[in-house]
């Protein structure tokens, strides 16, 4: 369908959210979750009462928290003591990525599902690793915010399923999707992605990146350059001799200082990270 592009694209892809949450209602613990994190008078004991009545939940938060990105000395065997030692912010993270993504996921099928999920483990892989290049960013948010980048493609496959299924195959993930998408909707994945962050609660900081991750012109925002860097990245990380890379390389030069050796090394890392995510997740990337 071509839209009336004098309709503002924020109210449009609002529609769209409000259409999805009437298609596919949210995991009810995870929307009790994310209320109680959300709430400064709840207390640990509501979330960890909460958290007991998913056990796929419950098992992630544990795997998480005795991970190696968290190195605690002696491993957690408790959902109070794994809650306690995340806190809020990183339990409502949590719940985003495994239960309300994992959720729209699950109703994608075939290419959307595997692109989705190489994009997203490449962009929180790379994001993350640039946090320890930059004091402004924190590893937790920026992984997160990376594997939510496109989560508006999520959306788009799950409110208009043939019809964005055509659009998607037509188009090269990039410039010519984002147009294909804004001319044939009027707005595009990652403007839709912010609408949906948004109506979950999700910072601010991490809206304006998601929905500004296909832009060259980020501000100078560090959350926001490291998600344009994963975006390049997740489409040239095996093909260096891409115009992508090459400007991926620039960022990488120029913004977080890194020289050519640990430009190298940040990609051995994240190839190797990108496949231990995988498997952490529990999806095949291979089809």
């Amino acid at each position: 369908m071509l839209v009336d592009n004098r309709v503002d694209p924020i109210d449009l892809a609002d529609a769209f959210v409000q259409r999805l949450d009437r298609l596919h209602s949210a995991p009810k613990v995870a929307q009790q979750v994310l209320q109680l994190t959300r709430d400064p008078n709840s207390n640990i004991d509501d979330i960890v009462k909460c958290v007991e009545h998913d056990p796929g939940l419950a098992a992630k938060i544990l795997q998480v928290v005795n991970s190696s990105k968290y190195g605690v000395a002696r491993q957690i065997t408790s959902i109070k003591h794994g809650v306690s030692y995340l806190g809020k912010d990183a339990i409502r993270m949590l719940t985003i990525s495994f239960s309300m993504v994992e959720s729209l996921t699950k109703r994608s099928k075939g290419r959307i599902f595997c692109d989705y999920w190489q994009r997203a483990l490449t962009i929180a892989s790379i994001s993350s690793y640039l946090a320890d290049h930059h004091k402004c960013l924190k590893k937790d948010e920026a992984y997160t915010a990376g594997l939510l980048a496109d989560v508006g493609i999520l959306v788009f496959s799950q409110v208009e399923r043939e019809q964005y299924s055509l659009i998607y195959e037509s188009y090269p993930h990039g410039e010519a999707l984002i147009t294909g998408e804004r001319q044939y909707f009027g707005f595009d994945h990652a403007l839709l992605g912010a609408r949906l962050l948004d109506h979950w609660d999700i910072p601010v900081e991490i809206v304006t990146a998601v929905e500004n991750h296909h832009d060259t012109n980020q501000h100078g925002c560090p959350l926001g350059v490291a998600l344009r860097t994963g975006t390049l990245l997740a489409g040239s990380l095996w093909n260096i001799a891409s115009e992508e890379y090459l400007e991926a390389e620039d960022i990488l030069l120029s913004f977080f200082d890194l020289d050519e050796a640990q430009i190298q090394k940040l990609i051995a890392d994240c190839k190797q990270d990108i496949a231990e995510s995988a498997e952490f997740f529990g999806v095949n990337l291979e089809g």
